[in-house]
């Protein structure tokens, strides 16, 4: 049959045993003390086992070869084996051992017609039937032991029988316990329910005050000295390049974007009408054959206003006075040959002022050729539009407000983690450029207000703080007996990029003393009275006498409870006490 077996720890107390037992999900529950516990030496929380095992419809059986507490559990009927392999059974009341003892007991007096034995409450008439019922098992084990020590000595056999003796006369005794206590609760029904009542909240009381209630609250001061702490480091932005134990530490980068921008009005003024087209006379005079190239773009101005060539046009000479357009090709002995073209243009900018008549001016231009016009500019018109200048965008930057670098700053801390190592230092801002919606130039529409943006980011540099504590630690070198107490926050100073990454110098202040743990001190005092205690603690290395205080959860408690878990230690650091 399945069994759910649970293993109790030194320290638990009867409330977490009895939470296991209605927690356990079969039928059966196999409960395994520990070699120490204390729990389980008490009648009373014997009880209440074998009390949670019937509420919650178990069966409890004890793994156990404790006597004591095979003794209690043969008392209050709960199944005993030696370990998880044996049939479990009942136990007997008295042991071969226990012969004379056993015998010596009376288990009820009469006198004068009325039991004096114990006090008579519900739970001893319960109890007396139970002594029966396992007096009977005890006569049929003890008839099965006799069958199988018949070859034994005359004395063994003596000592039989005077156990059987002792048993019957148990029996005998329950017997008329049970006779008398059932005509004395007829008799006393009122005042037998009060007592029983009355007893149970005194048995409750008890086990509260005794078992659960006791704890003590142990503060200890241990005695320190201050150091400081200062040693070079490295620090990279590579992970892989990361050495924590030799002092190079891995660099985190947390940024910051934040956005400003200011609307404004735009007062520019452009003509986006249409330009003025029309074309031009080039010409040349060559010396020699070759060639002259107006390029597109090429500019020609008359009057103060620009056009541009359209395209490319190429002026040359092939060397035969044929292709020359004067008759005088050689004039005073040297060679003077003209050749021309024509090139279209495009005013520069719109209005209708470019719309010019033809001219037989020279025009001035850009290309090594002479220009005129023998035709008009036409189709120039003027068309006002609103656009933004450079002068709004620069009158809008005054405006713009930018958040001070230490507002910056403490916004990006505050969106770190709590805790965070931060290099102070390495924090930098940048500003990007101004940019204008719509940009300097352009049309403004009817419906858009134009804005001018800039983009600031602030940056700044974690590292682990495990790791640089770590690091701190092992650098500090102290004795095997001795431990730091407390570290203030590490700061690094100095911090500077180098040409493989950056160099800083890691620093704090921490507290140091001989090395006392707080089970160190619950091992030391569980158990004992509150003085031992007081005077055990005041003798271990590092504590400082004068700071040792038991407090007592109860001013009954007199000693501190056993179980560590009712134990609480508070550890004062004191400075160069």
């Amino acid at each position: 049959m399945n069994k759910d077996v649970i293993y109790i720890e030194p320290e638990d107390d009867i409330t977490d045993i009895i939470t296991k037992i209605e927690n356990a999900k079969e039928k059966i529950v196999a409960i395994v003390p520990p070699k120490k516990a204390g729990v389980f030496r008490s009648i009373v929380n014997i009880k209440l086992i074998a009390k949670a095992g019937f509420t919650a419809d178990k069966t409890i059986v004890l793994v156990t070869t404790d006597p004591s507490i095979v003794k209690l559990a043969a008392a209050t009927k709960i199944p005993v084996t030696k370990n998880l392999q044996s049939a479990p059974s009942i136990p007997s009341l008295v042991s071969d051992d226990e012969v004379e003892t056993t015998s010596k007991e009376e288990i009820v007096e009469e006198k004068d017609g009325e039991v004096k034995a114990e006090e008579v409450e519900e739970e001893e008439l319960e109890e007396a039937e139970e002594v029966e019922e396992i007096s009977e098992e005890s006569t049929e084990k003890s008839e099965e032991k006799n069958d199988a020590k018949d070859k034994k000595a005359d004395k063994k056999k003596l000592k039989k029988e005077k156990l059987t003796e002792a048993k019957e006369k148990s029996k005998e005794a329950a017997k008329n316990a049970k006779k008398f206590s059932l005509a004395w609760f007829k008799a006393h029904k009122a005042l037998t329910a009060g007592f029983g009542v009355g007893g149970i909240l005194l048995i409750a009381f008890l086990v509260w005050a005794f078992a659960i209630a006791p704890a003590v609250t142990i503060t200890v001061g241990i005695r320190t000295t201050t150091s400081n702490f200062s040693k070079n480091a490295t620090f990279t932005t590579k992970l892989e390049e990361e050495n924590a134990d030799e002092g190079k530490f891995y660099l985190t980068e947390k940024k910051l974007e934040t956005e400003a921008n200011v609307e404004f009005d735009a007062t520019g003024q452009k003509n986006v009408g249409a330009k003025a087209t029309g074309n031009v006379v080039i010409y040349a005079y060559f010396s020699q054959q070759g060639a002259i190239a107006v390029n597109a773009g090429d500019q020609f101005t008359i009057g103060g206003l620009t056009y541009a060539a359209n395209e490319t046009t190429r002026l040359s000479w092939d060397g035969s006075n044929s292709s020359c357009e004067n008759t005088d090709v050689i004039k005073d002995g040297k060679i003077n040959c003209k050749i021309s073209g024509r090139v279209n243009v495009t005013a520069t900018e719109p209005g209708e002022k470019y719309n010019i008549a033809a001219s037989s001016a020279n025009w001035k231009t850009t290309a090594l050729v002479s220009v005129y016009s023998d035709s008009a500019m036409s189709g120039g018109t003027d068309q006002m539009v609103t656009v933004v200048s450079q002068a709004d965008v620069d009158a809008a930057k005054e405006k713009l407000g930018l958040a001070s670098e230490a507002e910056n700053k403490q916004k990006l801390l505050d969106s770190l983690e709590e805790g965070a190592f931060i290099i102070d230092s390495s924090f930098k801002q940048t500003t990007g450029d101004v940019v204008s919606t719509p940009a300097v130039g352009e049309e403004v529409k009817s419906d858009t207000k134009p804005k001018i943006t800039v983009k600031i980011t602030d940056t700044i540099f974690l590292i682990d703080k495990t790791k640089v504590e770590e690091f701190i630690t092992k650098e500090v070198k102290l004795a095997d007996n001795y431990k730091i107490y407390t570290m203030n926050d590490p700061f690094v100073e100095n911090f500077v990029q180098s040409t493989d990454g950056y160099t800083g110098k890691i620093k704090t202040s921490y507290t140091s003393g001989p090395k006392v743990t707080e089970n160190d001190i619950v091992e030391l005092v569980k158990g004992k009275g509150i003085g031992d205690a007081q005077h055990d603690l005041a003798s271990m290395d590092g504590i400082s006498g004068s700071s040792i205080r038991i407090d007592k959860s109860y001013p009954w408690v007199m000693s501190v409870p056993g179980d560590a878990n009712k134990i609480t230690v508070i550890i004062d650091v004191k400075d160069g006490e």
